[in-house]
Formats: structure tokens, sequence, C-alpha cells
């Protein structure tokens, strides 16, 4: 009899330890099918907006791409999978399934670790190194910033230390210019294919673009500085480094400026302590700019500044130890049928009090050389 109660006592013992595993590697399973239902939700969120910036958005296929729709497919089937499962009461297909969510996080962050540590923790899952350069282009290159980053990888590629400068876009392709460290143009251009994104060294035309930076032309105050083009010319103060005015938005320059620096230094490089410049402008003076102020008339002779020939507004703008003089005019076509448009020209100085009266002086001069519209051609 007590060997029997022994046994039950035993048995007991056992169903108890039974029951506590079981419960135990439920809940075990439980965790870890919770933690990998909100790894695959994550996954889901990270990689659906990557793909849909690849689809709308991005010009090449690349090897990240297919990576995160491989997770998008991971994750997807983790979630519906420990779903259906659980919906079933099936906790084992459930664990089975939540497997899924963890190879793709573990191969992604293996390929683009960038600390030791972590290169360490997931190298192991990194795909070959041959793979990260792979893609494919689905749509043509027709932004600039694309073309200069093509041009920029295929200089680097070449072993070149030279930098892509100001892309220009022609019929089916893009010509990028090369320049060096100091700025100033290389006899090379890169070629890049707008439908293939293929690249090759050309020579630059420079007679269609920019080819580099541009090299000031130090005046001696003879030279006139004439665009039939824009309908403006002008002699500027000797010993003024001169250079063409450009904008972001335009290709052909859009006038002259002059500044009191050395020729050394290119001219994009802007530095407008002390400039005097013409150009075409097509938007409005800046609401700061005021009428001329008796003592900046003074400064002129007693007299606004103008162009000569031509009715002339002007106005002033101070900012901290910097003044600003514009002066505007607009043209007209002188004959009826002229292709010619209305242009409004403007001519500026730009300087400091210290400086203001020479240059006040100077400015003047300079814009009695001015001339605008038919009597500049």
């Amino acid at each position: 009899m007590p060997n029997t109660d022994r046994n039950r006592t035993s048995g007991r013992q056992v169903s108890l330890a039974g029951r506590l595993m079981v419960w135990s590697g439920r809940g075990i399973a439980a965790l870890v099918i919770g933690l990998s239902l909100i790894v695959a939700v994550f996954g889901l969120l990270e990689a659906a907006p990557y793909l849909a910036q690849q689809v709308f958005r991005s010009t090449t296929l690349d090897m990240w791409a297919v990576l995160m729709g491989l997770k998008l497919l991971f994750s997807l089937a983790a979630v519906i999978g420990i779903g259906v499962a659980l919906s079933r009461r099936r906790l084992l297909p459930a664990l089975l399934v939540s497997a899924l969510a963890w190879p793709m996080g573990f191969v992604i962050e293996g390929g683009r670790c960038d600390t030791e540590a972590l290169c360490r923790m997931y190298g192991w899952a990194a795909p070959p190194a041959g793979l990260s350069n792979w893609s494919v282009r689905i749509r043509p290159v027709t932004d600039g910033r694309e073309a200069e980053y093509i041009a920029e990888a295929a200089l680097s590629q070449a072993g070149s230390e030279d930098h892509a400068f100001e892309p220009k876009r022609f019929r089916d392709h893009w010509l990028v210019p090369t320049i060096n460290d100091d700025g100033w143009a290389r006899a090379n251009a890169v070629r890049v294919d707008v439908r293939t994104a293929a690249t090759r060294f050309v020579p630059c035309p420079a007679d269609k673009m920019r080819c580099g930076m541009e090299r000031p032309v130090v005046t001696d105050g003879q030279r006139v500085f004439r665009s039939a083009r824009l309908g403006l010319s002008a002699v500027f103060p000797a010993g003024l480094s001169v250079c063409s005015s450009w904008t972001d938005e335009q290709y052909d320059p859009l006038g002259f400026h002059a500044m009191h620096r050395s020729a050394d230094v290119p001219c994009e490089t802007l530095d407008q302590a002390r400039t005097f410049g013409l150009a075409v402008v097509d938007v409005p003076v800046l609401p700061d700019c005021r009428p001329l102020s008796e003592a900046v008339v003074r400064a002129f002779g007693g007299r606004k500044p103008g162009f000569p020939g031509h009715r002339s507004e002007a106005c002033q703008e101070t900012s901290g130890d910097q003044i600003a003089i514009v002066v505007r005019a607009k043209t007209h076509p002188s004959l009826a049928g002229s292709r010619r448009e209305t242009t409004t020209y403007e001519a500026y100085l730009l300087t400091t009090p210290t400086h203001f009266a020479q240059d006040a002086r100077t400015f003047d001069a300079f814009l009695r050389t001015a001339r605008i519209g038919d009597a500049a051609i």
C-alpha cells in the first residue's frame, strides 16, 4: 500500500513537471512569436516606403531594393502566417512561420554595417561584396544632380582626382565638365548617356558650355565688355577683376560684374564686399531698396545715377556694413515688328561705408560708359 501511494505521488510530480515544461515551452514560444511579429511589422514599415520611393521616383533598381523587396515579402509572410496559425490555435506552426521575420534583417544590416562592432555582429550575414554595386536603370537620367553624381563616380573609378562641375543637358546626353581642386577647367568632360547612364570621357566643348570655373579678366580701364546677345556693354574701372554673371537656372551669362580682388580667385567664389555689375534682370526690386537719400545723391555729385539716354530708377539698400546702389532702366524695340522684347537692365554697386565716397564716383563714371539696348550692339 505504501508503495502505491509513493507511485501516485511520483506520478503527480511527473505530471506537474510535465505541465510546467509544456507551459514554459508555450510561454517561450509565445514570447518568440510576439517578438517576431513586432520585428515583422517594423520590417513592413521600413520596406514599404523604401520600395514606394524606388517604384515612383528612383531611377535605378539596386541590390538594396531587391533586399528590401525580399524583406517585405518575408515580413508579410510572417505576419499573415502567424495570424492564420494563431487563429487556429496552432502554436508550433506559428513558431515556425515566425522565423521568416528575421533573416533579411540580418542580411541588410550585415551589408550596410558602418562600424567595426556592427560588422563583427552582422558581417557573417552580409551579401557578397560584388553585389553592393549592382544596379539596373529603370528611368532615364533627367536630373542634373544625378548626372553630376554619375560623373563623380566615373572619375573616381578612373582614379582621377578631378571633380564634376555644373552638368549641361543636351538632347540625348549630359556633358559634365571636370575641374581641379583650384576650380580651374580640365580639358575633358564626362559624357553621360540619358537613357543608359553609360559614361565616357570626351573633350569639353567650350563653345557650347562652361568647361570649368571662369578665370577673371583684369581690366585696363579701356577694354569694352560687350554682349550683343544681351544688348549691353560697359568699361569697368582699371585694376578690377571682371567676371560673367550667372544664375543657377541659366546656362548663358546675364551680364558682367567686377570685384576688388586678385585674379587668381575663380569667378564662382563670390566676394561682394566691393562689386560693380551690369546685367539683364527679370525680378522686381526688393522692397528694402529705398529711394536714394540726400547724402547718397550728394556723393554722386548732386544728381541721381542713371543710364545715359534712358529713363532710370535708382534705389539704395543698407545692411550692416554694406551699402547697395541699384540703377534700373528698360529698353523697348526700336523698330516695328522687331523680335527684341522689352528688357530690364540693372547696374549695381556694392560697397562699404568706408569706401562709399570713392566707389560712388567710380560707379558714376562706370555708368557713363554703359550702353544698353540697341546702343550696345
